[in-house]
């Protein structure tokens, strides 16, 4: 994750805080590539690769996303856990800005709590 994903990762979370409803559990996972023994020790807990960077629950259901900045590009392991997850039911989307993020909460049936003015 490049310090530009970080930064949009991290203005999208704070939104988010202020945005989100009190009825969607959200929370955001750790992806970094931390060397070969803290991935072993990932691996041995149970940890896979290229899990969505943002999970919300919201009536029962989850629903994933991946962020990435304009020019990011999604990995070999994203893309085929997104397609698994996706064969569960659950939506994922690649967002690559807040608004990204607000467009697939609502098309998801997710009231936010305000607007974000430009």
């Amino acid at each position: 994750m490049s310090n530009e994903e970080d930064r949009l990762h991290m203005h999208i979370w704070r939104a988010l805080q202020i945005l989100l409803p009190e009825d969607v559990v959200a929370w955001s996972n750790e992806n970094r590539r931390n060397g070969q023994r803290e991935g072993a020790r990932r691996k041995a807990r149970g940890c896979i690769a290229g899990v969505p960077d943002m999970q919300f629950t919201h009536a029962g259901r989850a629903l994933y996303v991946e962020i990435k900045t304009p020019t990011g590009t999604v990995s070999k392991e994203q893309r085929a856990l997104h397609k698994r997850i996706k064969s569960t039911g659950a939506p994922v989307a690649v967002c690559r800005s807040l608004d990204d993020v607000i467009g697939f909460l609502s098309r998801e049936g997710i009231s936010l709590r305000g607007e974000v003015m430009a």
